[in-house]
């Protein structure tokens, strides 16, 4: 290769160069984010790549914000579209589902199911004085959970068929699955309940149901080899899992209290 035709190569590669910046500055960047807006008030602004750092409760409002900015002096349109997946879990089967689709800059929804959520936002542009449209790059996606699961335990009980707090129960909402473990002082296993909640319910649990959709889950009537233990200390563990994916392990003491009506 001659000196004169290494110039001339030099010259195309810097002229390539020069190019190829002139066009990437000319491409507009997103500005996408999300805005968690709960019961309270309490706000929580999650961008791409990132995932809320709590379950949520419902209803919840998200905010949903995009546009653009470019460094060229250019004005740009902007075509977006949101996806919203929601993962969760069913008895024991877990499933996905195409959630919510929207196709305005910015929108908003209130949640009211829970679950894994993730959202995807793609776009694409044109100048405002072309007809050619042109596809935007990725942009990762955000994600949230909204749970709003509640396991509660009591730590006492008088089963001595005075019709008030003869039986030992558990509040639950929300909750998929249940093992529920009941102990003596010396470690002996006295009761336990294992398997899906909707399995678990009896009409019983299932008449106590209160606004927020929890139950008073029956688990423990006192008796163990068909008579009432003796007064004492008991001990509960409970292990569950939350419709949204929650993990709850709980241990409490149960104070059995057969001379004393006890009203919770």
């Amino acid at each position: 290769m001659n000196e004169s035709t290494g110039k001339k190569l030099l010259m195309t590669f810097l002229a390539f160069l020069l190019g190829c910046e002139t066009c990437f500055s000319g491409v507009p960047v997103p500005n996408v984010k999300l805005t968690l807006i709960t019961v309270s008030s309490d706000t929580t602004y999650i961008s791409p790549g990132e995932s809320g750092s709590e379950s949520y409760t419902v209803p919840l409002r998200v905010e949903f914000c995009s546009s653009l900015t470019s460094d060229d002096g250019r004005e740009y349109v902007l075509f977006p579209e949101w996806q919203v997946t929601r993962s969760y879990t069913d008895g024991d089967t877990p499933k996905s589902e195409s959630y919510l689709k929207r196709q305005e800059s910015n929108t908003e929804y209130e949640f009211t199911d829970w679950g894994n959520f993730q959202v995807t936002f793609s776009w694409s542009y044109r100048d405002k004085d072309s007809l050619n449209t042109i596809p935007g790059y990725d942009i990762a996606p955000m994600g949230f959970v909204i749970d709003d699961s509640e396991v509660k335990l009591f730590n006492a009980f008088s089963p001595n068929d005075d019709g008030i707090n003869d039986d030992y129960r558990i509040y639950v909402r929300s909750i998929a699955r249940l093992e529920i473990a009941i102990f003596n002082r010396w470690g002996q296993l006295i009761k336990s309940i294992s398997g899906k909640t909707e399995d678990i319910l009896t009409p019983e649990d299932e008449a106590t149901r209160d606004a927020d959709g929890g139950y008073l889950i029956n688990c423990w009537d006192g008796k163990h080899n068909g008579k009432v233990v003796s007064d004492g200390v008991y001990f509960i563990n409970v292990k569950a899992i939350g419709a949204g994916g929650k993990v709850y392990e709980r241990k409490a003491d149960i104070n059995v209290l057969t001379g004393t009506g006890i009203r919770r």
